[in-house]
């Protein structure tokens, strides 16, 4: 029978997804670049899941951010038939 997690492994795990998400939006964000529809799908849930929502209080960072996501969507929208465009952006992220 499998060993079942500890409450601090899985307090680890949660951190580090956390961590990992943050990271890639952030980084694809500082480059530019249209973050996947699974990373953010993966984000959303994960906040949801963990009941975090936004403080009407932060408004402006929210509207900066909206402002960001809308811009990715529609580099993803205009490459959208560009298949090696996409990948291309996707393998720069990739390599780091």
């Amino acid at each position: 029978m499998a060993k079942a997690a500890t409450l601090a492994e899985l307090q680890d795990l949660h951190r580090l997804i956390a961590v990992s998400l943050n990271a890639r939006i952030k980084q694809d964000m500082e480059d530019d670049l249209p973050t996947d529809a699974a990373t953010l799908g993966a984000a959303i849930k994960f906040l949801k899941d963990n009941n975090v929502s936004a403080d009407p209080a932060d408004a402006d960072d929210l509207s900066a951010l909206r402002d960001k996501l809308r811009e990715q969507a529609e580099v993803r929208r205009a490459n959208r038939g560009n298949v090696v465009s996409l990948a291309t952006a996707d393998m720069k992220v990739m390599e780091g």
